[in-house]
């Protein structure tokens, strides 16, 4: 990790979720979401390659991956929260098929994903708290704060990332309410899944 000052988030989420944008919209459409970025960013990608060259292995700046959200936010409407959630719905399956297969093993009930959710957001974002409490059951209560690298899209995709993982634990009927965003001047996200097979 470099710049660790600086947020950082790994590359394996932005390659997924670029991959998943370029089958959806075209190459040309996701090459565009880093035009007229300052040159020190513009390096870090190369819009020739698949995910525009982003590694799995690597950590990227969070000033690289908000400019490439604004714009699919734009294009998108509603702070990209329709766009997460179709994202979220091939991409964390595709993950826990694939590099995330042991992390997701270790987390394969509630009980479990809600003890390791810190450790396994760690593993994506260098900066934020993550935290899920099972109030009820059926319910959970996800909160993420002390997160600065927040971006209102990314709010949403880790809220959906949250819903398709209970989804892949069984849990196939689902909904989601966000009731606290930083975006709309609250301290802190906070989120209440409902679950049930």
């Amino acid at each position: 990790m470099t710049g660790a000052s600086e947020p950082q988030i790994k590359g394996a989420a932005i390659r997924e979720f670029l991959l998943w944008h370029a089958g959806k919209f075209g190459h040309d459409q996701t090459a565009q979401l880093v035009v007229g970025l300052p040159a020190a960013l513009a390096a870090m990608v190369d819009p020739s390659q698949p995910a525009l060259g982003i590694l799995g292995a690597s950590w990227y700046p969070a000033t690289l991956v908000h400019p490439m959200l604004d714009r699919m936010a734009e294009r998108a409407g509603h702070e990209g929260k329709e766009l997460a959630r179709d994202a979220n719905r091939e991409v964390v399956p595709r993950m826990i098929r694939g590099i995330y297969r042991v992390m997701f093993r270790a987390a394969a009930t509630p009980e479990l994903y809600a003890r390791h959710v810190q450790r396994l957001w760690r593993r994506l974002h260098s900066t934020g708290e993550r935290s899920i409490v099972l109030r009820a059951p059926g319910e959970a209560f996800s909160v993420v704060e002390q997160w600065p690298a927040h971006h209102p899209v990314l709010c949403w995709v880790t809220i959906y990332t949250m819903a398709y993982v209970f989804e892949a634990m069984g849990y196939r009927h689902w909904t989601v309410d966000r009731i606290a965003c930083v975006s709309h001047g609250a301290g802190r996200c906070e989120t209440v899944l409902r679950y049930r097979r």
